[in-house]
This record gives structure tokens, C-alpha cells and sequence, in this order.
């Protein structure tokens, strides 16, 4: 489903005439599946549409990059004013209120998040009839890695899931992004706190969620040659999914990774430090070597809901084993698309 090819009229047709519209958009390969590359094409945007991301996208990612090498320049050589003028500066930025529901209600459809569709060619990919069995598996968490240094495809499945697949979903990010300055505006998107309370509290509602299982850790891991997925040893999915009976979704994000640059060290002190502040310390560049995500192609893959029965008081072995079938089900939805994608000459590795 070509989401960057959805007009705006489309996007905002009643629910019915919409999912009429986006059937029509859906394009399938038949049981041999698309040819290599096949779907490696470049969506088409306006010039206007792609500075206005470029723009967004220097604020939402270069704002948070900016603020902190320039608070910590403050602090340490500014005057009593220079730093107190930081602090409360840093206060108004990470508290002041967010646009109302109505606004946020709109921003889904609206032409500004068409043109994040178009800059990123955003597209879902599934096989037979994955997409209408994940609409009947209501409620699921959604597990989508790589990481990356922003897992774009993450972010932008939230509009489009709600959208376009017809499911009521919300992200869950780390906590601390709802407070970083610059960086929270990506939750005007519907998300909720990437905690336990948090996701109990919105499947109960009948409301899907979504996460990137390998979290901050997973950015300390992006690779050049191959995906790695900091993900082998993070069960804590499968142990809540076997405590509340939920549905698990296995995705896999194209793309996330190949957005941005990154460096870190490869002592893991960066990824120590980040982990115990849940808060991504690290260098990143894009496009013209600055805070710009590049126009990579960007693909959310869906693969088939794992139904899980709940269990009270889950065994190690049983967790163990569901979280195998997790990690044997996003290979396959990678060894699957990946030629197709563009993407055949890579290799997805857990770690």
C-alpha cells in the first residue's frame, strides 16, 4: 500500500469511501511476489513540500542538538545569568502546553503529514492476508525494529495506521521524549509512555500499540554492512503479552536505519549513560552532513499477528519460547521483503 500516493482528498474521505479509496491504491505481486527492487522507487513531491519537511525536521532534530551542546557550553562558561536564562529557558521548552485535541485530531490527514509520507516514499508491505488478519487481531502490540537514530517508519505508522489500515493505534515512546525540547512535537502523533501501566492501560481500551522493541540500545547498534537488532536478550514483550493475553503484531521497519549517520563510542559508555537516563546520547548527521534525515525510502512490513493465550504467573521457558517465535517472525518478515525493498544485500542479525 503506496501511502505517499494518497491524495488529500483521499486521506479525508468518511471512513467507508475511505477504505474503498485505499483498496484501490493497494497494489499485489500475486503469489510469486515482486521482483527484485521492484519497490525501491522514489515517491515524487513538490519543492515546497520537501523544504517544509526539511524544516520540521531541522526543529525536531536538530533543535534537541543544538539546545544541548548549547546548555552545556552555558553552563559551563556563563555567568549566573547566562545560566539561570539556560535553565528556565530549558523549562518553558520542555513544559509549555501542546496544541488542542482538535489540532492534533486534524494533523493525521493533513498536507504536512502527506508530505512526511512523500519525503520518505511511505509505504506497508504484507503477504496474503496478513493486513485483515492483524484488523481482526484488535488489540495487538505492534513490535517494529530497528531503531535507527529516529525509527521513522515507527513514527509514521501511527497516522497511517489509524488512516489507512483502519485500526485505532498509538506509539509508545521512552517517557523522557515526551519532555525533550523540540524532539516532544513528534508526539502531537498519538503515543502514549512506553511503560507497563501505560500499555495495560491502552489495549484494555481496545486501542493497539506500538514499540521498538530494541529501544535506545538498538541506536548503539546500527551497523553499515548489516541490520543488527539489540533484541536477543530483551524479553520483557513476550513476558507482558503472556501476562495480559495480547495479541503480538511482528513488523519490521526499512529504513530507519539508513535516515541518519551516527557516533558513538565502542566502549558502550555512550549506551550506559543513555540507557540509565533513557535519553539518547550520541552524534547524528543526514543529508548535507546536518540534522536532516535523508530521503531514504522507508517501509513498514507486516507480518502475521501471534495470537497469545494469557497466562498469570508465565514460566521462564514460556517466555523464552514466545519471544523465539517473535524474533523467528520479524527474520521472516525481513528475509521475505528484503529483495523487493532494495535491501537483498543486507543481513538482519539479532544481538
Amino acid at each position: 500500500l503506496p501511502i505517499y500516493s494518497a491524495s488529500l482528498e483521499g486521506l479525508n474521505l468518511p471512513d467507508k469511501e475511505r477504505r474503498q479509496f485505499m483498496s484501490q491504491l493497494v497494489k499485489s505481486a500475486g503469489e510469486e511476489g515482486f521482483p527484485a527492487n521492484h519497490l525501491s522507487t522514489a515517491a515524487e513531491m513538490a519543492p515546497m513540500e520537501e523544504l517544509t519537511v526539511i524544516a520540521a525536521m531541522l526543529l525536531w532534530m536538530g533543535g534537541p542538538l543544538v539546545w544541548s551542546l548549547g546548555s552545556v557550553v552555558a553552563l559551563v562558561v556563563g555567568d549566573w545569568r547566562v545560566r539561570a536564562g539556560t535553565v528556565l529557558l530549558a523549562l518553558a521548552l520542555a513544559l509549555h502546553p501542546m496544541p488542542s485535541a482538535k489540532w492534533r485530531a486534524a494533523l493525521p490527514t493533513s498536507w504536512f503529514t502527506r508530505a512526511l509520507y512523500r519525503y520518505f516514499s511511505y509505504r506497508f508491505v504484507w503477504c496474503d492476508d496478513d493486513m485483515e488478519e492483524s484488523q481482526k487481531a484488535v488489540p495487538w502490540i505492534g513490535a517494529g525494529p530497528p531503531h535507527g537514530v529516529l525509527p521513522f517508519a515507527n513514527v509514521l505508522s501511527i497516522p497511517a495506521i489509524n488512516t489507512c489500515a483502519f485500526v485505532p493505534f498509538v506509539g509508545a515512546p521512552a517517557s523522557v521524549v515526551f519532555r525533550v525540547p523540540f524532539l516532544r512535537y513528534m508526539t502531537l502523533f498519538a503515543c502514549v509512555p512506553v511503560d507497563k501501566k501505560s500499555i495495560i492501560k491502552t489495549i484494555s481500551r481496545g486501542t493497539c500499540v506500538g514499540i521498538v522493541p530494541d529501544g535506545v540500545a538498538g541506536i548503539f547498534h546500527t551497523h553499515r554492512r548489516d541490520e543488527v537488532v539489540a533484541l536477543k536478550k530483551k524479553k520483557g514483550l513476550a513476558r507482558l503479552a503472556l501476562a495480559t493475553g495480547t495479541t503480538v503484531l511482528p513488523a519490521y521497519s526499512f529504513g530507519n536505519t539508513a535516515a541518519f549517520s551516527c557516533w558513538y563510542d565502542r566502549f558502550g559508555v555512550l549506551e550506559f549513560v543513555s540507557r540509565k537516563l533513557q535519553a539518547s546520547l550520541f552524534l547524528y548527521w543526514g543529508r548535507w552532513g546536518l540534522p536532516i534525515p535523508r530521503r531514504t525510502q522507508i517501509t513498514m512490513v507486516i507480518g502475521r499477528p501471534i495470537r497469545v493465550d494469557k497466562v498469570d504467573n508465565p514460566t521462564q521457558e514460556q517466555v523464552d519460547e514466545l519471544h523465539e517465535r517473535i524474533l523467528a517472525a520479524i527474520q521472516a518478515n525481513f528475509d521475505r521483503h528484503k529483495d523487493a525493498l532494495g535491501w537483498g544485500h543486507k543481513r538482519l542479525i539479532f544481538e
